[in-house]
């Protein structure tokens, strides 16, 4: 009865023959037994089964009476369950189909149990002992073990057959020796494995069966009414005619589970292959969207360089039409007409620096090279400046900020630079001669202020884009208002190095609300800054 002759006790875990034998899970460490006593009990275990089977069995065949003791059919079976044993079998879906075992099966119905012993234990070869990989105890107790379930396989079969009944009363019998036959060699193997690998006796037999184990049992019982049908072909036909029954069904065997094993390949594959489609699909995607970014970006710096363009040349073109009107000589003695001049040239040219200003801080902030100087700033200084240069375009901002807020330390210039922004874009926004209105108050640690304006407003689907680079809300060719769309993104990126936050609050045609919370202390501020506060500011 041969459950698992090849007890891996070298070369790895064990389980029945017809039956997965699938990697263990970490050992279940006893802490009460040492390793070494783990080992000499595991050996003992060993020694036990070869000595008491051993024993058994000659005890059994010295009082066998010679009749039995066919030599040519001892030879036959034991060959057959040999050469079927050699050819190695393909495991499929956690199961190992072995013809051995119903080879045995048939052995132990056909002759009595001390000569199925001995097929068993002559026949029981594993491929291992061939190429010398397990050492002689292990290949003694290997086989044993096998004989030992035939002969219990053999008793139970006979004790339970009886002697003048007819022929079908082989099958149940048949099948209550698989059974029993099946649990004595199970046990066996779990209780030699759970002490070389330290783990329960249940947690072998657990993997003995696999994630399927009612598909284990079905196999072994379907293999033990296969061996009846050897027996009885055996005892009608003879030996050879046994021979030419199962080399087709050992060939057939073998195509089987190779004709799987070519199956499971192939469906591996195809699920690579899948898969690898689905990663080149994404990456395909992947790659229509840089493109369309790609396209997008292209776009957006040909309509900039067209914006700048324009810009630029308008203060420009402004200038060099105010200097070349001063030169004429009608000009010269009109004191008031100069000073109008000037005060233009001056305003275009307040308008071409914050152009060139806000772009060479677009590039050291698109370059990470942008400095930070961080010192004590009072905001209400910053304000006044920055109001104070709009020369022309000051008489329209409204300020409303106290002279108590908290002194910040952050940085000045980058600071003046998000005021200026947002007062430039209100103005920009707001019809001619409509006033903007500047503010700000104490904010817990900090400060916070809003630059308001009356003008046109932003669209609720749009607020969110304001402070994308070079985007315009009015981004046709006939729009309103100048710009190169640089500033409201100049605010989002110069208020996260303040470590500031920045809310819109717009209604479409009635204006908008910028508002700025600054924090006290600038988060990359050191001691040494932060200690000067003795310090005047101007």
């Amino acid at each position: 009865m041969k459950l698992r002759r090849s007890v891996k006790h070298e070369a790895g875990p064990a389980a029945p023959a017809a039956g997965a034998s699938p990697e263990p899970d970490a050992p279940v460490t006893r802490p009460f037994m040492s390793a070494r006593r783990l080992k000499v009990a595991e050996g003992t275990a060993q020694f036990l089964v070869i000595f008491l089977t051993g024993s058994w069995m000659i005890v059994a065949l010295l009082h066998t009476d010679s009749a039995e003791l066919q030599l040519s059919s001892i030879l036959f079976f034991a060959l057959t369950v040999t050469a079927v044993d050699v050819i190695p079998v393909s495991a499929w879906a956690g199961m190992q189909l072995s013809l051995s075992f119903p080879i045995l099966i048939a052995v132990a119905i056909t002759f009595t149990p001390p000569v199925a012993g001995l097929i068993a234990f002559l026949g029981s070869i594993d491929p291992r002992e061939l190429r010398g990989e397990v050492g002689l105890v292990n290949a003694l107790s290997n086989r044993f073990q096998v004989a030992l379930s035939v002969i219990i396989g053999s008793e139970v079969f006979y004790l339970l057959r009886p002697d003048e009944g007819p022929w079908y009363w082989d099958f149940p019998a048949a099948m209550a020796a698989t059974l029993v036959a099946y649990a004595t060699n199970a046990i066996v193997v779990a209780i030699i494995v759970s002490l070389r690998e330290r783990t329960s006796v249940v947690r072998v037999i657990e993997r003995m069966h696999g994630a399927r184990p009612w598909e284990f049992l079905v196999s072994y019982l379907g293999l033990g009414l296969f061996g009846v049908v050897i027996a009885r072909f055996y005892e009608l036909e003879g030996a050879w005619p046994v021979v030419a029954f199962l080399a087709p069904l050992v060939f057939a065997r073998q195509m089987y589970f190779r004709s799987r094993a070519l199956a499971d390949q192939l469906a591996e594959r195809n699920e690579l292959l899948q898969e690898q489609a689905e990663r080149l699909e994404q990456l395909l995607q992947k790659e229509v969207e840089t493109v369309d970014e790609l396209r997008e970006l292209n776009r957006m710096k040909g309509e900039f360089v067209a914006v700048v363009s324009h810009e630029l040349r308008t203060p420009v073109t402004a200038l060099i039409g105010y200097a070349k009107t001063l030169q004429q000589g009608e000009f010269a003695e009109d004191a008031m007409l100069r000073q109008e001049f000037l005060e233009r040239m001056e305003r275009q040219g307040d308008r071409l620096l914050r152009l060139v200003e806000n772009l060479l801080t677009a590039s050291r902030l698109e370059s990470r090279e942008l400095p930070l100087s961080i010192q004590r700033v009072l905001f209400e200084d910053v304000s006044r400046e920055v109001v104070e240069g709009l020369s022309g375009e000051a008489s329209r901002v409204i300020v409303d900020v106290p002279t108590d807020l908290p002194v910040l330390h952050t940085d000045r210039q980058l600071l003046s630079r998000v005021v200026s922004n947002l007062i430039d874009n209100a103005l920009k926004y707001s019809p001619d001669g409509t006033p903007c209105e500047l503010g700000a108050r104490a904010d817990g640690d900090g400060v916070m202020f809003w630059v308001r304006d009356h003008g046109i407003g932003i669209p609720a689907e749009k607020v969110d884009r304001i402070f994308d680079r070079f985007y315009q809300v009015d981004s046709s060719s006939t729009r309103t208002f100048r710009g190169a769309g640089l500033g409201l993104s100049l605010v989002a990126d110069l208020l996260s190095h303040l470590g500031g936050k920045i809310e819109v609050d717009s209604i479409p045609d009635q204006g908008s609300t910028f508002t700025v919370r600054i924090p006290r202390q600038h988060p990359m501020a050191t001691e040494e800054d932060t200690s000067t506060d003795s310090s005047a500011v101007g």
